[in-house]
């Protein structure tokens, strides 16, 4: 049987403790005067917070004694739903070392799809922030739980969410009901004494669980996926030495922690390398740009619109970016009339999964250029590769076309709530949907997607959801939604509509409808109406030919963009 193998992990240089409160003793010991965070906060009018790895390390501390005295135990998950703020991260760390589970959940979620992580993640303890933007997330968590809102200090008792004990928010004044400020959430556990902390963070092995991470799937609901302690742990420390981080690299990044790329990516191989995060909550270009000046950014990490909105603010051309070093050679930021980059340093390309708790095959940054474009990388430390005749089962070599499997130490223990058996093959791979291959040189290359899923601004997006979501809509009698390839976004999602008879609507009526009951980026950007037959389905009329569809829509965009 041909099975692929990455270096071993024990081999792998530079990895550290596999646990979260290890790793978090790790850095903080080893760089605990460095700055790890800095932050303006909206919430202090624009205050800038700045964190020494000393001081998350003691904020996090905070975070796991009270979260012990509001009753978290071994196994307990505790929901994180902030944006990208120091907060966040003392909570996720902190989750761990009181024993618990963390649980980052998207701030794009309206209350609907709010509603079910809570109840499907089993959230013990929620930490949240009073405000983000528009957002008010404590008005949104009384709406769905009343019995936060009852006056009193005790435990909340929900039997709509069995779990939940107690909900704290940064930025709230006063308590609310049963949720509390964030610093009457803090002096809860001044009682609390470091030894019971460090003996429960003494107990956290490599093998329990550690986070769990929610991403659209294939299905009408968003799956969560259990990772270990060591799963994290290990990206942390591999990503630092693929992104060549070091105590000097000052990353700006607005990609927040409850997507993989922000958790691993920027949160933790930053911090497994003692360099710091320079945060912003939400991607506004101009004031990017001024961070970036301010701070002396020399990384900065963003998604493709990200950099197309920054080289397009009036604020660009002038901006001082002579601080930036890791930038890729063809990037906009490679040609900014300030920069001069590291010329032996390209940004990695990758291949990854939630599933995998982020990047399972690689390029390092020393990767000379004409080599990035040919393949994804290796595997790295522990992984292993199949690739699998998906009509047959039969395992394939090298240079035969596929769908990949995958197993190794960062993959994921199961879905939420469903057992191994329904998430891996007997020989425990986990079948991606993907389709590829790799070569004599043990190069892996992506040549497609089994799956429907869309990938669009570095986010997945369920057609299933959507077009459960659209059975409720009243004029709507076919839905069909499929991802056009986009330079800037990567795809853009592209409703499909015929109305029932007599009925109308308007785009921006649908999608407000969907802006109520799916996060904002899986709204789709375009709307398209067709009448009854005009969508190409099978002969049986039971599904639609999906190829036909997409050229039916391209040739539609085009025409208006005429």
């Amino acid at each position: 049987m041909s099975t692929l193998h990455g270096p071993p992990l024990e081999e792998a240089e530079g990895v550290g403790a596999l646990t979260l409160p290890g790793f978090l003793d790790e850095v903080s010991r080893r760089h605990a005067g460095n700055e790890a965070l800095v932050f303006d906060d909206p919430l202090l009018d624009g205050a800038t917070v700045r964190w020494t790895y000393a001081d998350l390390a003691g904020h996090a501390r905070q975070v796991a004694k009270a979260l012990i005295r509001f009753g978290v135990s071994k196994g307990a998950r505790v929901g994180i739903l902030m944006g990208s703020r120091p907060e966040a991260v003392a909570a996720f760390f902190g989750a761990s070392l009181a024993g618990g589970v963390a649980v980052p959940l998207s701030t794009f979620s309206p209350a609907p799809e709010l509603d079910y992580l809570l109840r499907h993640a089993d959230i013990s303890v929620l930490l949240t922030q009073d405000r983000l933007l528009r957002r008010r997330f404590v008005d949104d968590i009384v709406g769905l739980c009343p019995e936060a809102d009852v006056p009193g200090d005790g435990p909340i008792r929900s039997s709509r969410f069995p779990f939940l004990t107690a909900v704290a928010a940064v930025g709230l004044e006063a308590r609310r009901g049963r949720v509390a400020g964030w610093e009457q959430f803090l002096r809860a556990g001044g009682d609390v004494a470091d030894e019971l902390l460090d003996a429960r963070a003494s107990e956290v092995s490599p093998a329990d669980e550690g986070v769990i991470s929610y991403s659209s799937g294939t299905t009408d609901r968003p799956k969560g996926m259990l990772h270990s302690q060591r799963a994290p742990s290990v990206q942390f420390w591999i990503q630092a030495r693929v992104f060549a981080r070091h105590d000097r690299t000052r990353l700006w990044t607005a990609l927040p922690l409850f997507w993989t790329a922000g958790m691993n990516t920027a949160m933790g191989a930053t911090l497994a390398a003692g360099g710091c995060w320079v945060m912003q909550e939400t991607f506004e270009p101009g004031e990017a740009l001024r961070l970036m000046a301010r701070e002396k950014v020399t990384e900065p990490y963003t998604l493709p619109h990200q950099t197309a909105a920054l080289e397009e603010h009036p604020d660009w051309p002038a901006a001082d970016l002579s601080s930036l070093r890791s930038v890729f050679g063809k990037s906009a930021f490679a040609r900014h009339p300030s920069v001069t980059g590291d010329t032996g340093w390209n940004m990695p390309v990758a291949y990854g999964l939630s599933e995998t708790c982020a990047s399972f095959i690689s390029h390092y940054s020393d990767t000379p250029r004409e080599l990035l474009g040919r393949s994804m990388g290796r595997l790295l430390p522990g992984n292993r590769l199949r690739v699998v005749d998906p009509d047959t089962g039969r395992v394939l070599g090298p240079g035969e076309d596929g769908e990949l499997a995958v197993a190794g130490p960062t993959l994921m223990e199961h879905y939420v709530k469903r057992t191994r058996e329904e998430c891996f093959d007997e020989d425990g791979f986990f079948h991606t949907g993907d389709v590829g291959f790799y070569d004599e040189d043990d190069y892996v290359h992506w040549t497609g997607r089994r799956t429907e899923m869309i990938k669009t601004v570095g986010a997945n997006v369920s057609p299933a959801e959507l077009e459960v979501q659209l059975r409720a809509c009243q004029p709507v009698k076919l839905s069909r939604v499929v991802g056009v390839p986009d330079a800037r976004l990567g795809q853009v999602v592209v409703l499909c509509v015929v109305l029932k008879e007599g009925a109308a609507a308007t785009p921006e009526e649908i999608q407000d409808f969907l802006r109520q009951r799916v996060a904002g980026y899986k709204v789709p950007r375009h709307v398209l109406f067709f009448d009854d037959g005009e969508i190409p389905m099978t002969r049986s009329e039971t599904k639609v030919r999906d190829a036909e569809l997409v050229r039916l829509v391209e040739a539609r965009l085009a025409g208006a963009d005429a």
